[in-house]
């Protein structure tokens, strides 16, 4: 497998707009999620996407539609390579996760990613169809979990000391938490870090800094986290090029 900083990938960033593309790599994604709806292209190769239990396999010309904050991971098959872009939206659209296998949709695509203009998004988003919102709200006990872990990434409570916060088995916490939203308090956790993570690369901060601010022990450990939930290393994210790129 090769290494994760050697894959050709990089990071283009317009307002409320992130697009990655990845080049003829084999590493695969933890599951996870983030905030934004995002939209992926299958250029080369093939990929499985699991997504509410569900296992869906992409091949070159395929979307994949993935609402905001839905748990998911894409990796690829048979351990073989393969090429694809990633279009993270910051919209409140409410749209159904989907694939999407349409050629006129997938040229339209990369129209979209060559301009990254706000207004060819728009006309991308408004042919894709809208999904009713009847998620479930989280139970209070795994709504409170979550609201524990964001006031406090760099020390945050442990299982122990909320599962008896809240009167309940360790085991019982972690289940409840899980089914309400598709994460272990433990993944949920490090997703959290790493999106703070990535927030704080993209306004410039040093990866040196990012680590401690992000609640990780040492770089060590915000390096493989980081590279186990995103496929990218820090310095590949916060510099939008990979180390092969630079020579």
């Amino acid at each position: 497998m090769t290494d994760t900083r050697h894959v050709r990938q990089t990071f283009h960033r317009a307002q409320g707009l992130e697009l990655r593309s990845t080049w003829q790599s084999t590493q695969a994604y933890k599951r996870h999620c983030h905030p934004q709806l995002s939209i992926g292209a299958i250029v080369e190769g093939q990929t499985c996407c699991v997504c509410h239990d569900r296992e869906y396999i992409l091949n070159p010309g395929d979307l994949i539609v993935i609402p905001a904050n839905v748990p998911h991971s894409c990796n690829p098959v048979d351990g073989q390579p393969r090429s694809y872009h990633m279009l993270y939206i910051d919209t409140d659209l409410p749209l159904a996760l989907q694939v999407i296998r349409n050629p006129d949709l997938f040229a339209h695509y990369l129209d979209v990613i060559e301009t990254m203009s706000p207004a060819s998004v728009e006309t991308l988003l408004s042919a894709l169809p809208r999904c009713a919102d009847n998620a479930d709200a989280l139970r209070s006990t795994s709504q409170q979990v979550q609201e524990a872990f964001l006031s406090d990434l760099t020390s945050p409570p442990s299982l122990d000391e909320l599962a008896q916060r809240f009167s309940l088995r360790k085991e019982t916490l972690i289940r409840t938490f899980r089914q309400d939203t598709g994460l272990t308090p433990g993944s949920f956790l490090n997703v959290s870090r790493v999106e703070y993570a990535k927030a704080r690369l993209r306004a410039g901060d040093a990866i040196a800094d990012v680590g401690y601010q992000s609640g990780f022990a040492d770089q060590s450990h915000f390096h493989k986290t980081f590279v186990s939930y995103t496929a990218a290393t820090p310095r590949q994210y916060a510099t939008g090029r990979s180390i092969s790129d630079n020579k």
